[in-house]
């Protein structure tokens, strides 16, 4: 799962998988079109790569798909990846980024420290 790497495009639709499934491949076109003016063909382009992927899973003869993943398992995966990429692989210093740097606002700011605070 450490390799899964999705684009933007891939995300936008996993959010309509994780939402609504399981779906047919057709209600998520149909939901696709709507939220992103998206064609039929691009939906199903997108929905194979993510079956390659190992993300989703087809079934049956409606083309009913299924996450085989979490967003929140997809959300650790780009975290994890996010910080190996721009934080040396470093937690802490992504903490000390959003911190005194990510958190201009105030309220943001005392809301990571409370989040901190609970977990510690």
């Amino acid at each position: 799962m450490e390799t899964v790497k999705l684009f933007d495009a891939e995300w936008n639709l996993m959010e309509i998988v994780w939402e609504t499934a399981p779906a047919t491949a057709s209600r998520i076109a149909a939901i696709a079109g709507q939220r992103f003016a998206w064609a039929k063909n691009t939906t199903y382009t997108v929905l194979k790569r993510l079956i390659s992927k190992g993300v989703l899973e087809r079934s049956g003869t409606d083309f009913t798909v299924t996450p085989l993943v979490t967003r929140r398992q997809m959300q650790l995966v780009e975290l994890n990846n996010l910080v190996e990429k721009r934080f040396g692989g470093s937690e802490a210093e992504m903490l000390r980024v959003l911190y005194h740097d990510g958190a201009a606002d105030p309220a943001r700011r005392e809301s990571l420290v409370q989040v901190l605070g609970d977990l510690c």
